[in-house]
């Protein structure tokens, strides 16, 4: 009985994508630096900020503002804007859910001498209308991996 080519064919293309996809997974997970700013606290909450790329670049760069409260409470209830410079206006800042975390992309110029401010202001709860700014210098080192 002869067998179609299709049946030994199609294996073979199995495989080959699954090798493809597995090679780009792999490169995809590089070994990039991670730059974590802070930690600083605020009344009962603390913040510290992920960049990426890590470290900061010339240009657009994403800053996660994560805020928390004791070890593992999220800090929700929040307004949170960025910027860089103190010419540029506010950016706010996108909650992702109510897991205590910030994101907003921002303009760098100079990420050795620049420093991100982080507005923060309570919209719910006790201490509503409270704020206050944190400014994280960008040229911090490394975090610990």
């Amino acid at each position: 009985m002869k067998r179609s080519p299709s049946v030994f064919f199609i294996p073979c293309l199995k495989k080959l994508f699954f090798m493809t996809v597995f090679t780009g997974l792999l490169s995809a997970c590089s070994n990039e630096e991670l730059f974590i700013l802070g930690p600083q606290h605020w009344q009962d909450l603390g913040f510290r900020v992920e960049i990426r790329p890590s470290p900061p670049r010339v240009g657009m760069n994403e800053f996660i503002v994560i805020a928390s409260r004791e070890e593992y409470k999220p800090g929700v209830g929040l307004m949170v804007m960025l910027r860089v410079s103190e010419n540029d206006e506010w950016r706010q800042a996108i909650q992702d859910g109510f897991t205590g975390v910030y994101r907003r992309a921002v303009n760098v110029d100079d990420p050795v001498t620049q420093s991100l401010s982080v507005h923060v202001r309570r919209v719910k709860g006790d201490n509503e209308g409270d704020e206050t700014v944190l400014l994280f210098p960008l040229n911090q080192k490394q975090a610990a991996q």
